[in-house]
């Protein structure tokens, strides 16, 4: 059997070494994801003989309980087998969660499946974009979008940028909790999320060194108004962990101005090709922010039992 365990800071490293050779793009593999998520979605993790494996229970969602696909280097069938017989000897049943296009062909043609047997939700469906795209916002599509920046810039001229590495996130994790604190405090119905994220941030701040995070916090006569926090998923894939701005800026433009300004920081500085700003978990609101920005990928994800 494969010897399951709560993810732990001290796994990271081996956990990002192991999802970059991968080359994925997808949120749910992201290894400040599986860290910070570990108790939201009761994630356990094996890592054995190269290979990560994954298990998700207790999430109310569709298509987020289960296994997910094994990530490694090698050979990737006995890999599947060892899952498999994993679930097997347990008494659990062979149900397959967060399947790339990739994965469902190869399971399909390992377990001789037709493809009606794999399902998706659209919740579950991670939007990327090209780091460029949200770096330069060119062309009419994006209009409305550098129109928002442009007019927060002329309200705010004065506004000013710090952007958040492994070398200076002493000084500035605190501004980052500032920004989460005020928005809470401002929000009228207090949701059970709300309070989840909340604890995920200060988590990430806490560890931000140790989960190789990148961050920016967007100041307004000195006081922090907005911030975001991401990670590299796999080389040139970068993941949206959390973006927050609160009151009169976030009417003004604040969210579109971190966001264009943060990805211009990671396509200029760090050679960044992807941008994933994660599912939208069914929620319109959030899907039409998410569809604002005209996505260039829509990464869906499938789900499937085996038996």
């Amino acid at each position: 059997m494969l010897k399951w365990k709560i993810p732990e800071i001290g796994d990271i490293e081996e956990i990002q070494c192991i999802v970059g050779r991968t080359g994925a793009k997808g949120s749910d593999v992201s290894a400040v994801n599986i860290f910070l998520l570990r108790e939201k979605y009761n994630i356990r993790i094996a890592i054995e003989e190269g290979f990560l494996f994954r298990s998700y229970t207790g999430n109310r969602l569709p298509g987020r309980n289960g296994i997910a696909f094994p990530l490694g280097d090698g050979d990737i069938e006995g890999a599947v087998e060892r899952l498999e017989n994993d679930r097997k000897e347990r008494g659990h049943s062979v149900k397959y969660i967060f399947l790339t296009e990739e994965q469902k062909e190869w399971l399909a043609g390992y377990h001789r499946m037709e493809q009606e047997a794999f399902a998706t939700d659209e919740g579950n469906t991670d939007y990327l974009y090209t780091a460029e795209h949200l770096a330069l916002l060119s062309g009419k599509k994006n209009h409305k979008k550098k129109n928002r920046v442009l007019h927060f810039k002329r309200l705010y001229p004065e506004y000013e940028l710090s952007f958040v590495c492994p070398e200076n996130f002493h000084m500035l994790t605190k501004d980052i909790i500032a920004v989460e604190e005020e928005w809470f405090a401002l929000q009228e119905e207090r949701i059970d999320s709300s309070f989840v994220e909340r604890l995920e941030i200060y988590d990430a701040c806490k560890f931000f060194d140790k989960l190789g995070l990148f961050g920016a916090v967007m100041y307004i006569d000195e006081m922090p108004a907005a911030m975001t926090l991401a990670s590299e998923i796999s080389p040139g894939n970068f993941d949206i962990h959390f973006e927050k701005c609160y009151g009169e800026y976030a009417d003004a433009g604040g969210f579109a101005m971190i966001n264009q300004a943060f990805a211009e920081y990671l396509y200029e500085e760090y050679n960044a090709e992807w941008i994933n700003r994660e599912e939208d978990i069914g929620l319109p609101g959030l899907r039409r922010a998410k569809l604002s920005y005209h996505p260039d990928l829509m990464l869906g994800k499938y789900h499937s039992v085996i038996c």
